[in-house]
């Protein structure tokens, strides 16, 4: 027994390589999350699916997407015009808007591939994607197909033990100026105050979530349709104009035109339901001033913010909203305030957000406050050692607060990586939760083990943990309850000459008093051609 607990110690001792780890901190910087419990599943996916086709820098036809902000792109196309392409990783994290972290971050979903180069040349050639996945409930399949000019996919899924069928498909093609989507796609502009279909954050605990990255109409490959616009989309961009349409089956229609400058964006957007926005960005010397006005209804509502650079190593971020009940699609009004600052000096980072809110509910509870704030701090021990700690406090005057306690031990290495999780929730009364995590990842093959254990007796002091899993498998459970869970996920890949093989496993087992043992079991294959 002696010997057995040994090798388990020794095993978990091993550092993990994180699965997804360079989707994942792209996707937290994307999306202004500061942990990967608060990450955009819809960001995750669509940086998945471009490990396959990099934004090429440095291509005429550049455009606003999950990767580059509408600002980036202008940045990038008016120092092409005046000083060539961008040959190196340094030379781009020197442009306006860019900063190290964001290229180290970005740089894997990225090229820098240049046609003026000597001898260069389009090596853009048909790729094929399929994926096929299992698990004990529910089964599912996804083909994509990408071309020079134009891109297809399809996903679908049957779930809830094989009953109920869910999934999406969408067609792309570009020529020059122009670019259709046929099917399943989102729509996100501006703040996402007139229109942002699908997820959208609302904690404010990085200075980065201030702001939103609109990604305008992008199309979506996903097993889940929730959220998604079916139907028929437009664009047509120039040098600083973009003029969008867009219709789905639901009757939900759009148009949306916009300017885009370096320094200066705008943009004005018009809806079915009496939806009307404009929205503008003004980025100068360091600092960026955004802000929209909508009007649905007769009802207007209004969100602006500020983030600014403060020397090398601050940041500070402002933030106002003004959301009627009658504008609102929830039952309750929004008057809030927030503001934030960020500290980091590639060694030590350290950041503190409050977010106070006023939340009435008409003729029932036009007294409701809540107060949000996120203390957050990050030492960089050494180029393998990390620790990480953080508080979240809420407060609400109808409810209990709520205070959650977190610290977070990395090591990093190569191809290993082990974390230390241990957290803590102060609701109705305290919850407890661990987890040790080790394994190995190379090129061909890699293994992840964890081990989890809890005690959170009251459903308001649950904790959310990010989970991993095959690629598109985002799983943020919430644990509660007394109990202990053991999971393994793996993937081998192997090369042929024309195709490569993913093959990945995970396989969960929790225990809980009161509760009969749950099993999970998911199976994926992926295919590229």
């Amino acid at each position: 027994m002696r010997k057995f607990v040994g090798i388990l110690l020794w095993v978990l001792a091993i550092p993990v390589a994180a699965q997804d780890q360079e989707v994942m901190r792209a996707a937290m910087l994307l999306g202004g999350a500061s942990s990967e419990e608060e990450v955009d599943q819809a960001i995750v996916e669509q940086l998945e699916a471009m490990r396959g086709r990099r934004v090429r820098v440095n291509s005429n036809h550049l455009r606003a997407s999950a990767i580059l902000s509408d600002y980036q792109v202008a940045v990038i196309r008016d120092y092409r015009a005046s000083s060539g392409d961008i040959l190196s990783w340094t030379e781009l994290s020197l442009l306006e808007g860019f900063t190290q972290a964001d290229v180290e971050a970005l740089r894997p979903f990225l090229s820098l591939e240049s046609s003026r180069l000597p001898g260069a040349a389009d090596t853009i050639r048909t790729k094929t994607q399929a994926l096929l996945r299992g698990t004990l409930n529910s089964a599912g399949g996804k083909v994509k197909v990408t071309g020079r000019s134009w891109r297809a996919g399809g996903a679908l899924r049957c779930g809830e033990s094989f009953k109920k069928w869910d999934g999406t498909f969408y067609g792309e093609a570009s020529f020059r100026n122009h670019r259709v989507v046929a099917g399943d796609y989102k729509v996100r502009f501006a703040e996402g105050l007139g229109l942002w279909t699908g997820f959208s954050m609302d904690n404010l605990s990085t200075v980065d979530a201030f702001m939103k990255r609109a990604q305008g109409i992008s199309p979506v490959w996903s097993f889940t349709s929730s959220g998604v616009q079916r139907g028929l989309a437009y664009e047509f961009s120039s040098m600083h104009w973009r003029a969008q349409a867009f219709g789905s089956f639901d009757g939900t229609f759009g148009a949306r035109g916009e300017y885009l400058g370096r320094h200066f964006q705008a943009g004005f957007t018009a809806a079915s339901g009496l939806l009307f926005s404009a929205d503008a960005k003004l980025n100068l010397r360091g600092i960026l001033i955004s802000g929209e006005v909508a009007c649905r209804n007769g009802a207007f509502a209004g969100k602006s913010a500020l983030r600014a650079s403060l020397g090398e190593f601050f940041r500070l971020a402002v933030q106002g909203r003004i959301i009627p009940v009658k504008y609102s699609v929830k039952k309750n009004g929004e008057y809030a305030a927030a503001a934030g600052l960020e500290f980091n000096n590639r060694k030590v980072l350290a950041s503190l957000t409050a977010d106070a809110a006023m939340l009435p509910i008409p003729y029932t509870a036009t007294d409701r406050f809540q107060l949000r704030a996120y203390a957050r701090a990050l030492w960089n021990i050494s180029d393998i050692w990390s620790l990480e700690g953080r508080v979240t406090k809420r407060y609400r005057n109808y409810e209990a607060p709520r205070t959650d306690l977190r610290t977070d031990l990395r090591f990093a290495s190569g191809p290993f990586l082990s974390v230390l999780r241990l957290e803590a929730v102060k609701c109705d009364s305290w919850g407890f939760l661990g987890y040790l995590e080790g394994g190995y990842k190379s090129e061909v093959v890699s293994a992840y083990l964890r081990f989890t254990g809890f005690k959170i007796d009251k459903w308001a002091d649950r904790i959310y943990v990010y989970e991993r899993d095959a690629p598109g498998s985002f799983s943020v459970p919430a644990y509660n309850g007394r109990g202990v869970s053991i999971s393994a996920t793996g993937n081998i890949k192997h090369r042929f000459k024309s195709f490569t093989l993913k093959f990945y496993l995970r396989g969960a087992y929790t225990f809980k008093n009161g509760s009969k043992p749950t099993p999970v079991l998911n199976l994926q294959l992926m295919i590229d051609i």
